[in-house]
């Protein structure tokens, strides 16, 4: 099934920069075009699912047709307008020709999504000497080209329309160095860069590009991630709260209307990114204490110099 858009009844040429606003100062997302990628599960599904509450026509890509299937049957359910259109295609973005393919789907007959949620990801933390080549070549493609690949194929259609919102998924480990994420850290701070550039570049044809760090948040992915997490990796979330994917979908829905280039859901999160980006050093001091308490506590030295 193809998706269907809205046509465009004003001139291109002078359409707005933004995406119009309802009564009340909340972006009116009702009849726009959305790709979500990773759409099939976790924070991409709690986002789809919330636009598509709003009236959206959703497109989602992932890997496995039965999780893209299960989601299009609760869109369904959440349906508001019976002129909505949902979509699901099986891909690999970490695949340029895939990309292409499913990218080329969802633009079908030439028309241009509104927005881009590039939220399609993977973790797979350990210490570094332990982890194979294989895990950090599998998780910088899937994280950042698994993010560049669908912004290369969108982005052109959103600045020859002189509009448009691009959402990049990176993640607390994106601007804060983690113990046991060196291949998930580097993918991500990989996104951050990418996402800095990308704004500044795209910001003159009116396209909105945002970059949202999420902490843990209660997603399969987490689940398989706390199967194999190192100790320190653990002592370092402690009893820091863990968000639902809709506390994040939220937050990003917020972002986009307020036009947020920066968008950190939670406010422990926060509190790190102001650290991180103000006081570098006291938040590298401290987790070398968290670190070196997690290993006197296994009776290993707390540190090699």
């Amino acid at each position: 099934m193809a998706l269907r858009y809205t046509p465009n009844l004003l001139s291109r040429r002078f359409r707005k920069n933004q995406m119009a606003l309802s009564e009340g100062g909340k972006m009116d997302f009702h009849g726009k075009n959305v790709i979500v990628t990773g759409g099939s599960s976790g924070i991409g599904k709690a986002t789809a699912r919330m636009l598509v509450q709003r009236g959206a026509n959703v497109a989602i890509i992932a890997r496995r047709q039965a999780l893209l299937d299960a989601a299009l049957a609760e869109f369904e359910a959440e349906r508001v307008d019976s002129a909505q259109i949902f979509q699901a295609h099986s891909a690999d973005l970490s695949d340029w020709e895939q990309a292409q393919a499913a990218i080329a789907a969802v633009t079908v007959e030439g028309h241009t999504p509104d927005i881009l949620i590039n939220a399609a990801g993977i973790a797979h933390p350990g210490y570094f000497e332990e982890l194979p080549i294989e895990v950090f070549r599998r998780t910088m493609d899937v994280d950042f080209f698994g993010t560049l690949y669908p912004t290369k194929l969108v982005a052109p259609m959103m600045m020859a329309r002189h509009s448009g919102h691009i959402v990049n998924f990176s993640s607390v480990a994106g601007f804060l160095g983690v113990f046991g994420y060196t291949a998930y850290g580097a993918a991500k701070f990989a996104v951050r860069g990418f996402s800095d550039v990308l704004r500044s570049e795209l910001k003159p044809y009116g396209v909105h590009v945002h970059v949202v760090f999420p902490p843990d948040t209660d997603t399969p992915q987490l689940h398989e991630e706390n199967k194999i997490k190192p100790p320190e990796t653990r002592e370092i979330a402690g009893n820091a709260r863990v968000l639902q994917p809709e506390d994040v979908a939220q937050a990003v829905i917020r972002g986009i209307e307020r036009h947020k280039y920066i968008i950190i859901p939670g406010f422990e999160s926060k509190l790190y990114f102001l650290l991180t980006n103000g006081i570098i050093a006291f938040s590298r001091w401290y987790f070398d204490r968290v670190i070196a308490s997690s290993r006197k506590k296994r009776g290993l030295p707390p540190a090699y110099k």
